[in-house]
């Protein structure tokens, strides 16, 4: 199994456009809370301003979807998914008792195991054109965008079904290596593969099923895949599993 390291990629060009785009609203808000204070009471003014500030941001850029991402952190506690995402979208229990809850923002959904009041593990799916920030993984920013032969590894698992097909593994390194795993995965429910590759994944599953390691078959599908989801765990893959959309929960969620 292929167990090279992609090189730390991380621009910060990505960030440098966001903080642009903020400067250039934040004059244009600070000029029209201005106008709106010399003809108004100030209170209410500064809450037009914020709300006006907040509705500008998440329209045209991407950078309130990044500052909730930047709240959601391994060993967080859950509070923040509810103060920053506000209450789940869907929600469910693993057979451990764990809660899986389910926040859709406009750029991605986020899945969060949590356990005695505190994140676990959680997976970000991004929605078609967003790019988050995966500088933590050992990935780094270009993470979803190389195939998965970039990253080294050292557990697979994978599932082929009518109700939901992946292939998750988890990644060696990454800047929080040692305390907590990186995890980078594809859904079929998010992307749809050709027949061939949708044929190597059931077979992977189906040997992974029996016990066996299909060694040839996961460095080849690794070869051809791009992931399109990524998360972060301290109890390992299996607990993963309950958190990949379905195909129906998906189209739920989207509805």
């Amino acid at each position: 199994m292929a167990n090279t390291e992609v090189p730390q990629n991380i621009s910060n060009s990505q960030h440098n456009i966001r903080e642009k785009v903020r400067e250039k609203w934040a004059k244009t808000i600070t000029f029209v809370s201005i106008v709106v204070i010399a003809l108004g009471g100030i209170n209410d003014s500064w809450d037009a301003v914020e709300k006006m500030s907040n509705f500008t941001l998440s329209q045209f850029t991407d950078i309130p979807s990044h500052n909730k991402l930047d709240h959601i952190y391994i060993r967080a506690s859950k509070a923040v998914l509810d103060e920053h995402f506000g209450a789940p979208v869907y929600i469910k229990e693993d057979v451990n008792g764990r809660s899986i809850e389910y926040y859709d923002d406009k750029r991605f959904i986020l899945s969060a195991v949590t356990q005695d009041h505190a994140i676990v593990a959680f997976l970000v799916f991004p929605k078609p054109g967003f790019k988050p920030n995966t500088s933590e993984h050992p990935g780094g920013n270009a993470l979803l965008e190389v195939s998965f032969n970039q990253l080294g590894t050292n557990d697979v698992l994978a599932n082929y079904s009518p109700s939901v097909s992946y292939y998750i593994e988890s990644n060696t390194g990454g800047e929080f290596s040692r305390l907590y795993q990186s995890v980078s995965g594809f859904s079929e429910t998010l992307d749809p593969l050709d027949r061939e590759t949708r044929n190597m994944l059931k077979n992977i599953s189906d040997r992974l099923v029996m016990g066996k390691a299909p060694i040839t078959e996961i460095e080849e599908f690794r070869e051809s895949i791009v992931p399109n989801f990524y998360g972060y765990s301290i109890l390992g893959l299996g607990v993963l599993e309950n958190a990949i959309l379905t195909l129906t929960e998906f189209r739920l969620i989207n509805n």
